[in-house]
C-alpha cells in the first residue's frame, strides 16, 4: 500500500513553503539572540522566529506558523510529534510535556509522547506514521518535527566542539562542524497511488564499523536517484564516513545537497526537513536557491547541487539522515519507486560494550540489557522513557555541562544503549513522555505490519527509576 505526502508545512529561517520556492537569496545567518559566552567559536545561528520568546512559548509559536503553512484544518487527524530537546527548558524533565507544547491546539489533552532520538526523531515518527497508515489502524496522519533555537542547547554543541564559527561549503576537509538553527516541519501523510510518493523511511543503528548509513542505504537500493539531500554536518571525520556510504550504494555522479547551509543543523526537525524540501523539489523539477553549494565538488569528487537551469528529469530524491547517537535513516521522495524485498534481521551482530556512564540509570539500563535480550532479534525496539534523564552535579565544570553529561540526557541515547549491548541494528525508536499512550495504536500497527516489537518502559523521574522489559 503507497504512502503519499499530501500536505507540507514549514516555518524554518527562510521562510514558509512559499518563500522558500519564491527565494532568490537566501536569508544569512543572525547574531545569537542572547550574550554569548567568552568561551563560544559560533556566534551566529538560523533562527525562525524574530520573536525573544523562549521555551514552551517559543515552540508554540513555531509550530503554529507551520500548522497554517499547511493551509487546512487540523482537527480529528492522529498526530506523532518528534523533537531533540523539546522546549529546551532549564527543567529538562518537564521539556517533553505536551501538554504545554500543544497548548491551545486539537491534541492539548491528549498527553502525546514524543519521538526524541537526537537529529532522528522527526524521521523516527515518519517511519511509525507509515505504518500506522500501511496497517489501516488510520487513514491520515500528521507528522509534527520541531526544534527551538535556545541557549542551554547551543551550549551543549559547545562543549560538544562541533559547531562551527560561520557558515562554510558542506562536505569539506575543513569543515569545522554546523550552524545551529530551528524549525518546525509538518507532513500530512495518506495512503495513495497519488501526490508525491514516499518510500521508507529505513531505520538502523550505527555500530562500531559505522555501518548504519550503509545498512538503510542497502535497504532501500536508491543508486539511480536523481539528487541526495545529505547532511554535511562535519566536522571532517563525519562527513567522511557520510561520504563513504554514499559511494558504496549510490552513483557517483548523482549531485549531493544539504540544507545545513542556510537553515543550520534544526536537530530532531533536520531530517524531516530534508523530506519536505525534497518533496518540494520533485514539485518544482528543480532545486531552489536554499539548497544551492557554494562550490562544485564534495572533498570525495561528488558533485554538490548548484542549481539550474537546466536540471535533468527527477526520477526522485534520496534523503538521509545520520545522528550523533547513532540512530540512521533514508528515505525516498517521488516517483514509483521500485518494490524491495524485506530486509533481512540476519541475527544479532556483535554486541558493543559501553564505554564510562556517568547516570546511574544508564548504567544499569547497560547492566540489564544483554540478560534481557530475547533469543532472536524484534523488527522495531521502542523504549518508553517517562522523564528524560537529568545530569548529576558532577557532570558539570563550572555551568557547563561535559560531553559525555550532553549525550547521556538526550533520550535517544538510551535506546541507541540497548542496541549496541544486545548487537540489534534495526529501528530504535525512543518516545519521552507517558509511558501508558498507546499512541493511536501503534503496536497493534506494527503487528499489523508483522513486525515484532520489544518495549522497554523507563519509569520514574530524578534517580528514582523502574525499568520494565518488554512488556
Amino acid at each position: 500500500m503507497s504512502v503519499a505526502i499530501a500536505g507540507i508545512g514549514l516555518a524554518t529561517a527562510q521562510g514558509s513553503t512559499a518563500e522558500i520556492l519564491e527565494s532568490k537569496v537566501p536569508h544569512p545567518p543572525a547574531e545569537l539572540p542572547w550574550t554569548p559566552n567568552k568561551w563560544n567559536v559560533s556566534r551566529i545561528c538560523y533562527p525562525a522566529l524574530e520573536s525573544s520568546l523562549s521555551g514552551a512559548a517559543r515552540w508554540r509559536v513555531l509550530i503554529e506558523k507551520a500548522f497554517a503553512d499547511l493551509g487546512e484544518p487540523v482537527h480529528d487527524t492522529p498526530l506523532l510529534v518528534a523533537s531533540c530537546n523539546g522546549d529546551a527548558s532549564q527543567d529538562w524533565e518537564q521539556a517533553f510535556d505536551t501538554t504545554a507544547l500543544l497548548e491551545d491546539t486539537p491534541w492539548a489533552n491528549e498527553r502525546l509522547p514524543v519521538f526524541s532520538s537526537s537529529c532522528a526523531s522527526g524521521i523516527h515518527a515518519l517511519y511509525a506514521a507509515r505504518h500506522l497508515l500501511t496497517s489501516g489502524v488510520a487513514d491520515q496522519v500528521f507528522v509534527l518535527a520541531a526544534d527551538i533555537i535556545s541557549q542551554s542547547n547551543h551550549e551543549n554543541f559547545e562543549s560538544l566542539r562541533v559547531l562551527a564559527e560561520k557558515p562554510g561549503p558542506p562536505w569539506q576537509s575543513a569543515s569545522q562542524g554546523f550552524i545551529l538553527g530551528e524549525a518546525a516541519v509538518v507532513l500530512k501523510l495518506i495512503r495513495s497511488e497519488n501526490h508525491i510518493q514516499l518510500t521508507g523511511p529505513e531505520l538502523a543503528s550505527d555500530f562500531a564499523d559505522r555501518d548504519g548509513l550503509s545498512s538503510v542505504l542497502e535497504a532501500l537500493s536508491p543508486r539511480d536517484s536523481s539528487l541526495i539531500l545529505g547532511q554535511g554536518t562535519g566536522p571532517f571525520q563525519n562527513d567522511t564516513a557520510e561520504l563513504f556510504a554514499f559511494s558504496a550504494h549510490i552513483n557517483k555522479d548523482t549531485p549531493l545537497a544539504t540544507p545545513l547551509s542556510y537553515f543550520g543543523h534544526t536537530l530532531g526537525a533536520s531530517g524531516l526537513l530534508a523530506v519536505a524540501l525534497g518533496a518540494l523539489i520533485y514539485q518544482k523539477s528543480s532545486p531552489f536557491a536554499s539548497l544551492t553549494s557554494p562550490v562544485d565538488e564534495a572533498l570525495d569528487g561528488r558533485p554538490l547541487c548548484r542549481g539550474g537551469p537546466p536540471w535533468p528529469p527527477l526520477r526522485n530524491i534520496l534523503t538521509t539522515c545520520r545522528a550523533l547517537n547513532g540512530a540512521c535513516a533514508a528515505t525516498v521522495v517521488g516517483g514509483k519507486f521500485p518494490a524491495k524485498a524485506q530486509r533481512s534481521k540476519g541475527g544479532w551482530k556483535k554486541s558493543v560494550a559501553p564505554g564510562p556512564l556517568m547516570n546511574e540509570t544508564l548504567r544499569q539500563l547497560a547492566s540489564e540489557a544483554l540478560e534481557n535480550r530475547p533469543s532472536s532479534p524484534p523488527a522495531v525496539l521502542i523504549l518508553r522513557l517517562e522523564k528524560p534523564l537529568s545530569p548529576k552535579p558532577s557532570a558539570f565544570i563550572g555551568d557547563r555541562l561535559l560531553p559525555s553529561a550532553v549525550l547521556e540526557i538526550t533520550p535517544g541515547f538510551a535506546s541507541q544503549l540497548i542496541a549496541r549491548c544486545w548487537g540489534f541494528n534495526g529501528p530504535a525508536l525512543c518516545l519521552a513522555g507517558d509511558v501508558d499512550h498507546d499512541v493511536y495504536g501503534l503496536k497493534n500497527a506494527f503487528n499489523e505490519s508483522a513486525l515484532s516489537v520489544f518495549q522497554v518502559n523507563l519509569r520514574g523521574s530524578g534517580d528514582n527509576r523502574v525499568i520494565e522489559w518488554n512488556r
